[in-house]
């Protein structure tokens, strides 16, 4: 373990506030950062279930995207940035010259999780193309519904060196952040898998778009139906090139109350193109790999609930 300084160099507090980051039914198992940013001092467990409720409100009757970025994001519209600054000096001066090796290198963008999912394939010179639109689309989806932005940090390093990139970032394409359309990153996941999921899930018509097939897409539907929705219809795109991708949801207006997105770095433009179902369009992400297989909530933050904790540990 690298020892470093845990407090935010003023460069990385890109909202004006840090709060205690806990979430409802997660505090025994550990979550990527024990802080969170914020527009304000706000107990974050209030803050998650107004989400939920938000989301439940929204089932069947009006279009409310809910879009996360992270790590993987971060790197497709800014770039590699360097090493975290809180890290020390020598440690640092290692990460940054690697850092310099892959910017000459110019390589193409991959993201994927290891042994699980692609989230994009797409060559250095389509990154650089796509990364206008991309802000145009994640500026349309912040004025419609939720951005999810991984603001958290803690203990050790992660994604925190894209902060003072990031902030610029959403400046520079009048991405205004406030109390309506920025949650957490973390919410998402446990509203999809702690013990409110039932309240958004159960007896409900689901829409899933997401690019698996065959035994995958056997998984997942059997993991919602575990889940108790009421019916299940899929959307399929393409795995890892969903940027580019067009979808048809005519069918499916006024035939479902809430859809789920595995579109990878696509997303935006994903999610963009689902305002004719009228319902919450929720970036689901990891989950998907959750109701393929149950075992794989103990790889993510925020996907094994307290009472599977409890149940583990006895």
């Amino acid at each position: 373990m690298v020892d470093f300084t845990p407090d935010l160099p003023p460069t990385y507090q890109i909202l004006p506030e840090s709060i205690d980051f806990i979430i409802p039914d997660f505090k025994r198992f550990y979550i990527t950062g024990d802080k969170t940013l914020a527009l304000s001092q706000r107990n974050s467990e209030s803050w998650f279930h107004q989400f939920v409720d938000r989301l439940i409100a929204a089932c069947g009757r009006h279009y409310l995207p809910v879009c996360r970025m992270s790590d993987g994001e971060f790197l497709f519209v800014l770039g590699d940035q360097p090493p975290d600054a809180r890290l020390p000096r020598l440690v640092w001066a290692k990460r940054y010259l690697t850092y310099l090796t892959r910017l000459m290198q110019r390589l193409n963008f991959q993201a994927k999780t290891p042994g699980h999912y692609h989230s994009g394939a797409y060559t250095h010179r389509e990154q650089v193309e796509a990364q206008s639109r991309y802000a145009d689309l994640i500026r349309q989806l912040s004025q419609q519904g939720i951005l999810a932005l991984h603001l958290s940090y803690g203990r050790e390093p992660f994604q925190e060196r894209f902060f003072p990139a990031l902030g610029r970032w959403l400046k520079l394409h009048q991405i205004t952040l406030t109390e309506q359309n920025y949650i957490p990153f973390y919410f998402v996941y446990a509203a999809l898998t702690g013990p409110r999921r039932k309240e958004l899930l159960q007896g409900r018509r689901v829409l899933v778009v997401n690019g698996a097939t065959g035994e995958k897409r056997q998984q997942i539907e059997a993991g919602l139906t575990r889940e108790g929705v009421a019916e299940l219809h899929w959307l399929p795109i393409s795995l890892t090139r969903s940027l580019y991708d067009r979808v048809d949801v005519t069918p499916f207006i006024s035939q479902v109350d809430l859809a789920m997105v595995g579109a990878g770095i696509g997303k935006p433009n994903i999610l963009a193109q689902m305002v004719p179902l009228q319902v919450p369009c929720i970036d689901a992400g990891f989950v998907f790999e959750v109701w393929a297989k149950p075992e794989n909530c103990w790889k993510r933050p925020v996907c094994a609930p307290d009472d599977l904790v409890e149940v583990v540990l006895e």
